[in-house]
């Protein structure tokens, strides 16, 4: 008989942790050798029970689901790590992927994406939904062309650190020596490509660069 793969599922909330762990067990999928509800347990959590394969909200805190990801495969580079969220931005969800997740299922998907998701991450391959396929080539391309998923331009990345260091339009505006009026243009565009709204948007952009 084939051995299930070893799998932890990291939720904040439980009745998810729960559900999941009931399907994928019910389909014979996976052996859940553990939940966590933060990062900090899902580290501790996989460094204990060494699971083939992570089941990972992008939403985690204590700490981010970012830095747990990377503290993870910077510990555990051979562990495979699937993505699941219920609202992640496409943008953070290729982000994770390009740094070495091995999948994406949204947590509205049927529980058969699951068990497709936990046996392609078995068998060595990526999981991604066909609609999110498109807009992962277009910001692939934005990288190829501009270094950054967002397809910012050198001058907006400078407005933009700028921005979430403190300084003022008119600071800005002398410090590239152009016009308080040219800040704002370039304000506006950042908005407009990376869909933030305000500068708390902003700041959380930041980390992903």
């Amino acid at each position: 008989m084939q051995q299930l793969p070893k799998l932890v599922i990291a939720d904040e909330m439980v009745i998810v942790r729960d559900a999941i762990s009931e399907r994928l067990s019910a389909a014979n999928s996976a052996e859940v050798v553990g939940t966590a509800e933060d990062g900090y347990s899902a580290i501790k959590v996989c460094k204990l029970k060494n699971p083939d394969i992570l089941l990972m909200d992008i939403s985690l805190t204590r700490p981010s689901g970012k830095e747990t990801f990377r503290k993870l495969r910077e510990a555990m580079p051979d562990l495979k790590i699937i993505l699941t969220s219920s609202d992640a931005s496409q943008a953070d969800v290729f982000s994770l992927l390009s740094f070495g997740a091995v999948g994406y299922v949204p947590k509205q998907a049927k529980h058969a994406d699951f068990v497709h998701a936990i046996s392609s991450a078995t068998l060595g391959y990526m999981c991604i939904p066909a609609e999110y396929m498109g807009k992962f080539t277009s910001l692939r391309n934005n990288v190829s062309r501009s270094g950054n998923i967002f397809g910012l331009s050198p001058r907006e990345m400078e407005i933009l650190e700028a921005c979430t260091t403190g300084y003022t339009t008119k600071e800005i505006a002398d410090k590239f020596s152009i016009s308080p009026r040219t800040v704002e243009t370039h304000r506006c565009a950042i908005y407009r490509k990376t869909s933030c709204h305000n500068m708390q948007d902003l700041n959380k952009l930041a980390d992903q660069l």
